[in-house]
Order: C-alpha cells, then sequence, then structure tokens
C-alpha cells in the first residue's frame, strides 16, 4: 500500500513539472508611431495541443481594426473566430507593409481570440519572424492608429532546478520508506 501512495506522489510530481513547460507567450502593445506608450492592450498566444490559442484585446477606447504578427511563414490558417468572423483572415496591409500573418476586421471589438491551426511542438515555430521589423506584433485600430508589441520571454525552469526537485523528491520518499519501515 505504501509504494502506491509513493508512486502516486511521484507521478503527481511529475505532471507538475511538466505543466512547467507551458509554452505561453504574451506582449503589451506599448509601441506606437510617436515611441513608447503607456499599454493599449495585450495579446497572449498558448500552445494547446499542436494548435496555436490566441487572445487580443485593446484597451484604449477603439476597436480591433487589424492584426498582424513577424513570422516567416505567410498566410498560417487560422480558425475559430470569435466574437467576430475578420473580414480578411489572411492578414492586411497598410503604410507599414504588408501583415500576411494576422487578419483585418472592419466590425471587430475590443478582443478577439482564434486559433491557428497547425501542429506545432512551441509558439516560437509560429513567432520566428526574426528581424523583419523591430516589433513583433501589430494592432491598428479603428481610430487610425498602430501599435506594437514585443513578447514577454517566458519561464521555463532550467534542467538543474529540475533535477534538484526530482533529487529532493528522491530524499522525501526515502525518509519516509525509512520511518514506515
Amino acid at each position: 500500500m505504501n509504494s502506491r501512495r509513493a508512486m502516486f506522489l511521484v507521478l503527481c510530481l511529475c505532471l507538475l513539472s511538466v505543466g512547467a513547460f507551458a509554452d505561453s507567450v504574451t506582449g503589451q502593445f506599448t509601441i506606437g508611431t510617436g515611441g513608447t506608450v503607456a499599454s493599449q492592450g495585450s495579446v497572449t498566444f498558448t500552445l494547446v495541443g499542436g494548435n496555436i490559442d490566441a487572445s487580443l484585446t485593446i484597451t484604449n477606447g477603439a476597436n480591433i481594426l487589424g492584426f498582424g504578427f513577424n513570422s516567416l511563414t505567410a498566410n498560417l490558417p487560422e480558425s475559430n473566430f470569435s466574437p467576430t468572423q475578420p473580414d480578411n483572415p489572411d492578414g492586411w496591409s497598410d503604410f507599414f507593409g504588408s501583415q500576411p500573418s494576422g487578419f483585418f476586421c472592419s466590425s471587430c471589438g475590443t478582443t478577439e481570440t482564434w486559433t491557428i491551426d497547425g501542429s506545432y511542438s512551441s509558439v516560437y515555430d509560429v513567432l520566428n519572424g526574426g528581424s523583419q521589423s523591430s516589433v513583433d506584433f501589430f494592432l491598428l485600430d479603428s481610430n487610425g492608429q498602430q501599435w506594437g508589441a514585443n513578447p514577454s520571454s517566458p519561464t521555463t525552469p532550467e534542467p538543474a532546478s529540475l533535477l534538484l526537485l526530482g533529487t529532493g523528491v528522491l530524499g522525501v520518499l526515502g525518509s519516509i520508506r525509512r520511518k514506515l519501515m
């Protein structure tokens, strides 16, 4: 019976450590044509079963008109737009150039969620635009303003941290075993 408890404890800790590697990227729209400003909204990309779920919010009182992001892959398959299906889910163009990854929406509100379909192993498989621009995400609002954002670095435990956690778990299990025998 005690070995079952120990195995259950180890399994729970393993599942918790896998959750620590969740691949999610968030960017705040703080860069405008006039320089750095207070946040105008945010975008978050999260890896879910090979697909990437995206969530976009604008907070400056305007509506979302266009959204784009740096990617070496043009015209990514995007679906499940909510609450509004965009006019052009294959990107948009403006005076900054073509934004082939993203969408254009004449009637979106202040939030939009969607899915980038595929079989990705990391959000960075999509957000790999490199030096195409000084920002990674572009937002065009209904006031004609364009904003940029750079992603925050995801926090991923280093292998040494996981090794330390694993040896600690083994020590606790050994201590419990000794006390029960």
